[in-house]
């Protein structure tokens, strides 16, 4: 199995995780909205399935490894409908006032959540798909994690670098760059096996071109908030429906074939 200690480096940035979002969020549990908290849980309950998988399957716990393998079914499903919901809540708040700095810096996001949560699903089904083949499939699933480097990234630069303080989009760039960075550094690793790498870079540089760009012009700020006119509880259940059609299609398209019984003889 590649990657021996990546359940080291999924701790470590776990504990980042609490680091970069403790300003912004975990001192602030009591005013955040309830979608802010799911879309939190999904993600730090990704980060604990992913230890545990990287843990025991390099550990020959490959019974244990087998029997946590299923909760990826409730957790991925979870996962993106927490966040459909931030969406929801971004695009609320851009309806109620196109012009404020928050609304601005609001729509920008309206590319980069969305992108991060296509790839999050694409990475996921590839890695359900090709779950026997044992290179792609570990580097699908750690490259679901490369989606909370930049988060991580353009909150820890502001609070140990003054300069991003005041230049939210020099931030932005700073971490998108460092999640770009550990994806060609772990794709150069084996070039071979890289293809997971390659596709979570390629969505990593459109989420940072998309959000310097098209998330500024003015008239996308009221495209995005017209998904606040969309009702919540439908969206969030047709976003659960198509979350569990990928899964079960990965899942699917990926079993093995059944090798056809010999004939009895006559």
């Amino acid at each position: 199995m590649p990657y021996r200690k990546a359940y080291w480096f999924i701790l470590a940035l776990l504990a980042l995780t609490f680091v970069a979002f403790w300003p912004g969020y975990f001192a602030q549990l009591t005013v955040k909205k309830v979608a802010h908290h799911y879309h939190a849980a999904s993600a730090v309950l990704w980060m604990i399935l992913a230890v545990l998988q990287s843990w025991t399957i390099h550990h020959d716990r490959i019974a244990v490894h087998r029997k946590i393998g299923p909760a990826i079914f409730i957790l991925f499903p979870f996962f993106l409908v927490a966040g459909m919901w931030v969406i929801h809540v971004e695009a609320t708040t851009i309806a109620t006032d196109f012009n404020t700095a928050e609304s601005k810096e609001l729509a920008q996001f309206g590319f980069f959540d969305p992108l991060a949560n296509i790839a999050f699903a694409l990475l996921f089904w590839a890695g359900l798909k090709d779950r026997y083949k044992v290179h792609l499939h570990a580097r699908y699933m750690l490259a679901t994690l490369l989606f909370v480097v930049a988060p991580i990234g353009f909150r820890l630069l502001p609070m140990f670098i003054p300069f991003f303080h005041s230049n939210f989009s020099y931030a932005m760039a700073g971490g998108n760059l460092m999640a770009l960075a550990v994806a060609l550094y772990l794709y150069r690793q084996a070039p071979k096996h890289g293809r997971p790498f390659l596709i979570a870079a390629g969505f990593i540089v459109a989420q940072e071109v998309t959000f310097e760009t098209l998330g500024r012009i003015p008239a996308w700020a009221p495209v995005f908030a017209s998904v606040s006119d969309v009702n919540l509880p439908f969206l969030l259940l047709l976003t659960g429906i198509v979350s569990v059609g990928i899964a079960w299609h990965g899942w699917v398209a990926g079993a093995r074939p059944i090798a056809p019984r010999a004939a009895a003889p006559a």
